[in-house]
């Protein structure tokens, strides 16, 4: 597929979602496929190589969060990996103040040279750092208008992983596939006692994309206590 083959390939599919780019965003998002495709061959960034399946399951999936929210203000993505979605939220929406946070360092080098490829620098903060360690920064907890994730980890750890960072008045949007249903009934507990509630579920409608993707939005029913989210590890290897 020819430049101008993809380029139109990435305007259609970002205008089934009802969001029509600017040639600016256009060429972003063409030369963040380049630099990913360009920087995989040496840190593995991502299983996906074809630029038009790298499009679909990494931008279009990760704009989907666009179909029922309102994203503004103050984002963080937990786990974002090699920008997804945040990197994504901040080209449509330029407006947000993005916090993306990464464990890895070798995507957060990635990131920090997406940055200087795609000259985005306004408001848009790359953090290496695990969710536990930074959940209990006062500069990072409980300030995010919107807490969003596409971390491949059961509900049960993600939740805790996102929890912390989420205002009073703020959603948690996380990315789920077929399986949710079963996840959702065995994060219970973790709903619980995180006091959170579930508020909505969303099938998206991802432009040329065959599995099914859901989106499941929590919202705070009360504040978390300080223990959450207990120290790097734990989630992961005892879950709520």
């Amino acid at each position: 597929m020819n430049p101008k083959e993809l380029k139109r390939f990435i305007y259609d599919g970002f205008s089934e979602l009802n969001i029509n780019l600017q040639q600016k965003q256009i060429e972003r998002f063409y030369d963040y496929l380049k630099f990913l495709m360009a920087e995989n061959k040496k840190y593995n960034l991502t299983s996906i190589t074809d630029p038009k399946k790298i499009s679909t399951l990494h931008f279009f999936d990760s704009a989907g969060l666009f179909l029922n929210n309102d994203i503004k203000g103050k984002v963080i993505d937990i786990g974002t990996g090699a920008g997804f979605p945040g990197f994504v939220l901040k080209i449509v929406r330029p407006d947000i103040a993005i916090t993306l946070v990464e464990s890895s360092l070798k995507k957060v080098k990635f990131l920090k040279m997406l940055q200087i490829e795609l000259d985005l620098y306004d408001n848009i903060e790359v953090i290496h750092n695990r969710a536990e360690s930074l959940g209990h920064d006062k500069n990072y907890r409980g300030r995010y208008d919107f807490v969003c994730s596409r971390a491949v980890a059961p509900l049960n750890i993600l939740l805790e992983y996102t929890a912390p960072f989420c205002k009073k008045t703020g959603l948690i949007l996380l990315y789920k596939g077929p399986a949710y249903k079963k996840e959702l009934n065995g994060a219970q507990k973790a709903i619980n006692l995180l006091n959170l509630r579930l508020k909505n579920i969303y099938k998206l409608d991802i432009p040329f994309l065959e599995k099914e993707r859901e989106l499941l939005a929590f919202e705070r029913k009360d504040l978390l206590e300080d223990k959450y989210p207990r120290r790097p590890g734990i989630p992961k290897k005892t879950p709520l």
